[in-house]
């Protein structure tokens, strides 16, 4: 039998090598930076879903209060004298709510981004 050194079997092709080591950190790097993006796309959200509720609380808690006011409003006016009567004809309170009025807002605001989104 005859002897064969190890490292005559051992060819290494370093073009190969090098350019797998490269497209490797290549992809690491593109997937870190993708990593990150995904991180601060989830902080985000977590933030505007923070505020949304705030906005939300705040919606029902002066909500009910402007329309007291509204109609507090309307029994102040009707106690003036006849001159300001034409002044009490041009405020009327609206026949929803506040809360109401909020949700036609915003449900068309959502109908007109829709529209803006779709192909043409």
């Amino acid at each position: 039998m005859q002897y064969v050194n190890p490292l005559v079997l051992m060819k290494l092709d370093w073009n190969k090598i090098i350019s797998n080591s490269v497209t490797v950190l290549v992809a690491s790097v593109f997937m870190g930076a993708a990593l990150q993006l995904w991180n601060g796309v989830q902080t985000i959200d977590a933030r505007i879903d923070s505020n949304l509720v705030d906005i939300k609380a705040t919606q029902n808690v002066l909500a009910p209060k402007v329309d007291k006011i509204e109609q507090r409003l309307m029994e102040i006016l009707a106690h003036l004298d006849a001159e300001h009567a034409d002044e009490l004809h041009s405020f009327e309170i609206p026949e929803k709510g506040s809360l109401e009025l909020i949700d036609d807002e915003r449900y068309s605001n959502q109908m007109m981004q829709q529209q803006q989104r779709m192909p043409r």
